[in-house]
């Protein structure tokens, strides 16, 4: 009997511990294959943000390097610029000096007389216009000037006056305002001063090429 019950107790004992044994088998597997399952996750997940960081990354290393080539021509722009300032203004300023030098030749006294001839013919004989002269000119050339004038039209149809900011040549306006015609020397350098600036922009173009 007691033998029996021995056995009897030793079987129920083999049973539950197999079906412990089984139980904890599955759980450990199921457990194993959730944790693979996460790690799978995990590492699929850092691979993502890994690519997601290096394409940002990548994005931002464009963009910054955009935004330093796009700074680095604005400064040349710039730099060009300021060159191509200087450099007309050191033209302009060299043929001013030719300028002063040229109006006190004979040839100056030749150009002014046709300056004053070419503004006339935009003016009827009986239009009263007012002329301005550089002072130099009314102080050295008034002769050739008022000879010029009268040869065209009469003394009560013209003043003369003296423009301080002129260096040569004449500007005329029409009594009434409506009418001005500029022959100075003044313009014909503002006129060089833009040809100049057109070339040298041209130049610079294909320097920078």
């Amino acid at each position: 009997m007691p033998n029996s019950i021995e056995d009897k107790i030793s079987l129920f004992t083999k049973v539950i511990v197999e079906r412990i044994e089984l139980d904890f088998q599955q759980k450990n597997k199921k457990l194993v294959k959730y944790y693979d399952s996460q790690r799978s996750t995990i590492i699929k997940d850092n691979e993502k943000r890994k690519k997601e960081a290096i394409a940002s990354a990548t994005k931002d290393a464009i963009t910054k390097k955009q935004q330093m080539i796009l700074r680095s021509r604005s400064t040349m722009h710039l730099e060009v610029l300021k060159k191509k300032q200087e450099f007309i203004e050191r033209i302009i300023e060299e043929v001013k000096k030719k300028t002063r030098t040229f109006t006190s030749t004979v040839e100056y006294i030749e150009f002014l007389k046709e300056a004053i001839k070419q503004v006339l013919s935009r003016f009827s004989v009986n239009q009263f216009v007012n002329f301005s002269f550089s002072s130099d000119d009314i102080k050295n050339n008034q002769k050739v000037i008022l000879s010029t004038i009268k040869s065209f039209r009469d003394e009560d149809t013209y003043k003369i006056e003296a423009d301080n900011s002129l260096i040569g040549g004449v500007f005329v306006k029409s009594g009434d305002g409506r009418l001005e015609i500029d022959f100075t020397v003044n313009n014909i350098m503002e006129d060089s001063k833009k040809l100049i600036g057109e070339y040298l922009s041209s130049w610079l173009n294909e320097v920078i090429k």
